[in-house]
């Protein structure tokens, strides 16, 4: 199926975020079985410094708790361009 006929905003957060996680699975089984492609992505994410990882997955958890403490991609959109033009 093609991604563009997945309506994901027809899944709840939970299932999406369930989904973000499958696909890493198979990213990291495509690395293991050999694909270059796939160990590359899983040994950038994978040298990125401990604390920061885990301070994404407070944000991520802090806005699965509390998705109106975020900001819409479209907020941060705008104020970037204000800010950064």
């Amino acid at each position: 199926m093609p991604i563009t006929d997945i309506d994901l905003t027809s899944l709840s957060i939970d299932e999406r975020l369930r989904l973000i996680e499958r696909l890493w699975d198979s990213i990291e089984q495509s690395a293991a079985a050999g694909n270059s492609e796939a160990a590359k992505v899983v040994s950038t994410w994978s040298a990125m410094d401990e604390d920061f990882v885990a301070g994404l997955e407070r944000e991520a958890d802090e806005a699965e708790k509390d998705p109106n403490s975020t900001t819409s991609w479209k907020s941060l959109l705008v104020e970037l361009k204000h800010k950064y033009g």
